[in-house]
């Protein structure tokens, strides 16, 4: 396979997975926990995740899974805030056409979202 096939192959195959879904390591390994966030409410209103489970108590490193479905159902904008013990939280906001959410740790914390 020539140089530009294996390139224009590449682009292509990127292009065909980065519509079907984001992964990204968005908070840094020493979190305390996270919370998905859906619209502009005073005080915040958290979604509960569908799906949890844990090896142990150690966050992140004992995390196997959390997840939320079905989001398209949620009011926008959704967003992601990090907790951190002994500093500010840092806030993400997720794209309009986000449909479910995964937290899961493999040597570093991966937050994937498909559409």
């Amino acid at each position: 396979m020539s140089y530009r096939t294996k390139i224009l192959a590449g682009v292509l195959g990127l292009g065909l997975f980065a519509q079907g879904a984001q992964a990204a390591s968005l908070c840094k390994p020493d979190i305390v926990g996270i919370t998905l966030i859906e619209g502009k409410y005073d005080p915040p209103a958290s979604i509960v995740p569908d799906v949890e489970k844990y090896k142990g108590d150690k966050m992140p490193a004992d995390i196997i899974v959390q997840g939320w479905q079905n989001l398209r159902a949620a009011e926008r904008p959704l967003t992601l805030m990090c907790r951190y013990k002994g500093r500010p939280n840092e806030a993400f906001t997720l794209p309009d056409d986000t449909n479910s959410c995964e937290l899961t740790y493999n040597r570093g914390l991966i937050f994937e979202c498909r559409h």
